[in-house]
Order: C-alpha cells, then structure tokens, then sequence
C-alpha cells in the first residue's frame, strides 16, 4: 500500500522549497550577511511566520539552502552508474560536490559551516542525493571487503564526511596566497584513495 502525501503535505514542501530556492538565489547575489530574513520572504511572496514554520533561524536556512543547492548540483552533475569501481565512485562524488562550493565561492561556503556550528543543524538526511549517494557507495565497499580500515557503517560514513569536510574547510577559510600552491583536487583524490586496500 503506497501512502500518499496531502495536499496540505505537498504545499508545506512546496513552500519550504520556495524559501530555500528564495535564500540561495539571494545570498548568491548580496551575499549571506547582507540578506535579511524579511528579504528573503519579501522575494518569495511568503510571510514570516512561513518562514519560521519552517526554520528557527536564519543560520538554519543559511546551511539547508547551501545543501539544496548541493543536491541540485550532484543531480545535475553526478551518476554513480557510469563509474565502475567504488572507489572512483566515492572520489567522483567528492570532486562534484567540490565543483559546486568552488561554483558558490569561499564566503558562502565559509558561511555554511559557521552556520551549521552555531545552531546545529543536521544536514545527514535521506533522501538528500549527496546523502544517498555516499550511503550507497560505503555500503557498497563494505559487501566487496574494499575498505582498507575495518570501520562499521557509521564510522566509514563519518569518516568519509570529515575527509571532505577537513580539506573543504581549509579551502574555505584560506584567504591570503600561501595556499595558492595547493592542488585542492588532488588533495580530495588522495585523501579518498587512501581509504581503498590496493588493487
């Protein structure tokens, strides 16, 4: 028996989308300090109390509006069935993922993960692409025996996440010209090809 969504389901969706479709297209264009929580329902026709129906804050939309448009992105960008080896599969989504923050620049994501530590807000959420696809290919290297550390799911999941997070982070906040000798691509590629036992 498939459960279907009301209409009053569907329109919430629809309303939160339209707020996190509001908030990107503005931050991108002002920048994240400078778009307030009234602009951002002023641009989508919607209220405050939609908003606020929907996020406590504005750091929370700050961080889901940055992941959606991540989403958009590893949709747009990323099929996991063209790429045969596992491993290549997890440091191809990693490599897309990266297009997207060099495509929104430092600020934002600099913006993103000052967020995401100031409130909380927990962005491991099925039905994200960038979660589902992660979670396949980590299931998938534990059946083939291909992870070269002995990790349970959750610990190659969290491991995962913290290799991208520690070298995107540092790209991020990386401001002055002693890094502009750092192949950031080859970083995230070794650092992912070291989590696989040798061919």
């Amino acid at each position: 028996m498939a459960i279907k969504s009301t209409q009053q389901e569907i329109k919430s969706m629809q309303t939160r989308q339209t707020l996190l479709d509001s908030a990107i297209e503005l931050f991108m264009k002002y920048g994240v300090k400078k778009v307030t929580i009234d602009d951002i329902c002023e641009h989508c026709n919607l209220t405050k109390g939609a908003f606020y129906y929907h996020f406590p804050s504005k750091d929370h939309i700050v961080t889901l509006s940055i992941n959606s448009g991540l989403d958009k992105f590893i949709l747009d960008n990323y099929a996991i069935e063209k790429i045969t080896r596992t491993k290549d599969q997890l440091i191809e989504l990693n490599l897309c993922a990266f297009k997207y923050f060099e495509s929104i620049g430092k600020e934002m994501t600099r913006f993103s993960y000052i967020s995401q530590f100031s409130k909380t807000v927990e962005v491991r959420i099925e039905g994200r692409p960038y979660v589902d696809n992660l979670t396949a290919i980590i299931k998938k290297a534990q059946e083939e025996g291909s992870l070269l550390m002995d990790f349970n799911f959750n610990e190659a999941y969290i491991h995962s996440i913290s290799a991208f997070t520690g070298i995107l982070m540092k790209w991020c906040t990386s401001t002055d010209s002693s890094y502009d000798d750092i192949d950031w691509v080859k970083m995230i590629k070794e650092q992912f090809r070291i989590m696989f036992k040798e061919e």
